[in-house]
């Protein structure tokens, strides 16, 4: 199987940053922007992890948060640094693997992932890797915030037709409207406890609510606080 990393680049080259956009509505992205703010609760440097165009990285910047944004599309980092400069804010972007973070440890007050990119790593062994990362550069009592889709059983049509493969059958192939597909992994309760445990983390909590009008699971992380 192509590496994540690659897969996901070519896959966002192709779908471009308008692409990408027309997956959403400003009206989704205000309300998600609202939540993400809230479960910061006050907290300032943060890392959009797989920021993508900067669909929210720019409103946390605008909204006073310090905030740096890595993705691994240099066309859609491209599109998002074009953004902030036509609105004069300042986000410090990288090109990078969420699984193997530039950062030095201790950085943010906050990691957000959003959007189904950390569920486009399949192996087990990348999602560990990328919850250390995160769990690392998260200053002591900060909060990490993954969203994602809501985990459900494969019907037998999914898995005969090739919609759900995979141990598990947690690997999912979504059509969207636009006449395009994703490939991404669902995770619940039980495999988000197994990559935390397998991370050396104890202080996490995986919950379901509404997230811009639609139903999602989020992962959320505490890091310990300073002693």
């Amino acid at each position: 199987m192509l590496n994540s990393a690659l897969r996901s680049r070519a896959e966002y080259a192709e779908l471009g940053a308008d692409g990408l956009a027309a997956r959403t509505t400003p009206e989704r992205d205000a309300l998600i922007v609202k939540a993400v703010e809230e479960l910061l609760d006050g907290r300032e440097t943060v890392l959009d992890l797989c920021c993508g165009y900067g669909r929210i990285a720019l409103p946390l910047r605008k909204a006073g948060k310090v905030v740096r944004g890595l993705d691994i599309s240099p066309n859609l980092l491209e599109a998002g640094q074009a953004q902030a400069a036509e609105q004069e804010l300042s986000i410090d972007w990288a090109i990078g693997s969420m699984t193997d973070l530039p950062y030095k440890w201790d950085s943010f007050d906050a990691v957000i992932c959003l959007w189904t990119a950390f569920h486009e790593l399949f192996s087990e062994d990348e999602q560990i890797s990328t919850i250390c990362e995160v769990s690392r550069v998260l200053k002591p009592g900060g909060i990490a915030i993954i969203e994602g889709p809501v985990w459900g059983p494969a019907t037998a049509a999914e898995i005969a037709n090739g919609m759900r493969q995979g141990p598990e059958h947690r690997i999912v192939t979504t059509e969207h409207d636009d006449n395009t597909s994703s490939v991404h992994f669902i995770h619940d309760e039980i495999s988000y406890g197994r990559l935390c445990a397998a991370a050396g983390i104890d202080d996490y909590k995986v919950y379901k609510r509404d997230w811009g009008g639609r139903r999602r699971l989020i992962l959320e992380i505490h890091a310990p606080a300073s002693s």
